[in-house]
């Protein structure tokens, strides 16, 4: 070897590691086969589990941050306002990570309409707090429209509830109401995560249970899409008569953050991170391209990775250029249908799984 090859190798060398070490795990690494209850394994016990876990945290340390407000004195209202605001927020980015595929208990204890029902009603809110109701049999003859986290958003940014107020004392009372669902989601996702999916009298349910999720997920990426985006951005019209669409979260100026949540739910149940190893089955969650490839469809995997990434960029770009940018959005909200598109037509028909009409559905 001449010393003018030796120091080409040596040149070369360093370039071509790095190119190996990009590509991602599945490429390098043999892909076990996943069943059906590994992904039910994963899905409750390494991916919903532990949301539901940060959920109840955050909940349970917003109902004293909100209590804090009420017993403010005059002089510390604003700093007591902005630590509620700052509860309210990282208890509902929780919330949005762990509703983004409602499955299981969310479904069950139908939390989603208990916690996020949505569009508040400020008058029925009003008539709650002038009843003053505490505990927990009082508020369940309050009406979904007046609690939850978008009533709490509303008394924490649209007409801020003043310390000592009768506003105020049922913001707390809606803030306990959250974390009394929280709690209880946290244990029934416990319990969930326990479960034997392949013990024989087990095997119904998880068909049911891994139907359930597919159904969710392609529903989850469809209400994004359609309920959080595209409707309030057409109902808002165009041209010089067109008024500010009415995104989710608006009051709170959190639509982004809202979105962003959301969508990282979704992700994370779709594909492996780039440079994520290979997750072992039984001990972690598998995203469905995994799924997908530990049963021979490679294709079909690279199709779901190609559809998720455009939304992955989509996305970066409406966070980037905010939400006056209605090009950006209308293009995520392409991508969101093209990725639901292929969910339904080709993702579940290969997992033998049959799409249902959802609430999330919309025209």
């Amino acid at each position: 070897m001449t010393m003018r090859t030796l120091a080409a190798l040596v040149l070369v060398l360093p370039l071509a590691a790095p190119a190996q070490t990009a590509s991602p795990a599945w490429q390098r690494n043999a892909v076990p086969f996943y069943d059906t209850v590994h992904a039910l394994q994963g899905i409750y016990g390494h991916w919903a589990l532990p949301r539901a876990q940060d959920f109840d945290r955050s909940a349970r340390a917003m109902v004293p941050a909100v209590a804090a407000l009420c017993e403010a004195p005059a002089a510390g209202g604003k700093a007591a306002l902005e630590s509620a605001r700052t509860a309210w927020l990282a208890t509902t980015r929780a919330w949005e990570q762990l509703s983004a595929v409602s499955v299981g208990p969310v479904i069950a204890r139908r939390s989603q309409r208990a916690i996020d029902f949505t569009p508040t009603r400020p008058a029925l809110i009003e008539k709650a707090f002038a009843a003053q109701p505490q505990g927990a049999k009082a508020f369940e003859r309050i009406g979904t429209p007046a609690k939850g986290l978008p009533a709490l958003e509303w008394l924490l940014w649209t007409r801020p509830a003043q310390p000592g107020s009768p506003a105020c004392s049922y913001a707390h009372e809606v803030a306990q109401d959250v974390a009394r669902e929280s709690a209880a989601l946290e244990k029934a996702f416990a319990d969930a995560s326990g479960t034997d999916w392949g013990a024989e009298d087990e095997q119904e349910q998880s068909t049911q249970a891994i139907s359930e999720f597919v159904n969710q997920w392609v529903g989850g990426i469809e209400r994004l899409r359609w309920a959080q985006m595209e409707k309030p951005l057409r109902a808002a019209g165009s041209g010089s008569g067109a008024r500010t669409p009415d995104y989710p979260r608006t009051a709170s100026g959190s639509t982004l953050p809202a979105w962003a949540a959301t969508w990282g739910g979704l992700r994370s149940l779709t594909t492996l991170p780039a440079h994520a190893h290979i997750p072992a089955a039984g001990e972690a969650l598998v995203p469905l391209e995994m799924y997908l490839r530990g049963k021979g469809l490679n294709p079909l995997a690279d199709k779901l990775r190609q559809a998720t990434d455009k939304v992955d960029a989509s996305m970066a770009q409406v966070q980037k250029s905010g939400l006056q940018n209605k090009a950006a959005i209308q293009q995520t909200a392409r991508d969101l249908a093209a990725l639901k598109f292929l969910a339904e037509s080709e993702v579940a028909p290969a997992l033998q799984v049959s799409i249902g009409f959802s609430d999330a559905d919309g025209d």
